[in-house]
């Protein structure tokens, strides 16, 4: 079974210059904890995660600051959030940039060994440099329960 046998392939994408309010609102929105990054051709130039709004984002800001609890930052996004002097605004500022990826052509295997490996959950795959679909750990626990990866 390869990736782009269980890839999603309406993946959820931000740009570098998405303003981490829309970010946060497109997590809640699908139900996701992360996003790849892509730029106007559709090329994966990072990654971001809820964890890098959280650590190095908004939230994450100074200590004097109180930070806001994560379930209200993310069923309520960021009204009424103070932001005076709170950090980065876009998601360029926060996203990892040495992306790990995989070919369409990858094994599940192989997909399963890197996330272990890397301890990520999540595998931005792409044709080229051209994102075309992601693989989560969610993804692979759903081939596995139903069946897919030992009929083949």
């Amino acid at each position: 079974m390869r990736a782009s046998d269980i890839m999603t392939r309406d993946v959820a994408t931000v740009t570098p210059d998405t303003r981490i309010e829309e970010l946060c609102d497109l997590l809640r929105e699908r139900k996701i904890t992360g996003a790849p990054v892509v730029d106007s051709e559709g090329r994966l130039v990072g990654i971001v995660s809820k964890d890098d709004v959280l650590f190095r984002g908004r939230a994450g800001g100074s200590e004097s600051r109180q930070t806001p609890d994560i379930k209200q930052l993310f069923t309520s996004g960021f009204v009424g959030f103070d932001q005076a002097g709170a950090g980065p605004e876009e998601v360029g500022q926060i996203m990892t940039r040495g992306v790990i990826s995989a070919p369409e052509n990858a094994t599940v295997a192989d997909l399963c060994r890197l996330m272990w490996d890397r301890r990520i959950h999540r595998v931005p795959i792409v044709r080229g440099e051209v994102l075309v679909g992601i693989v989560s750990a969610l993804d692979v626990c759903r081939a596995v329960s139903n069946g897919e990866l030992a009929a083949r």
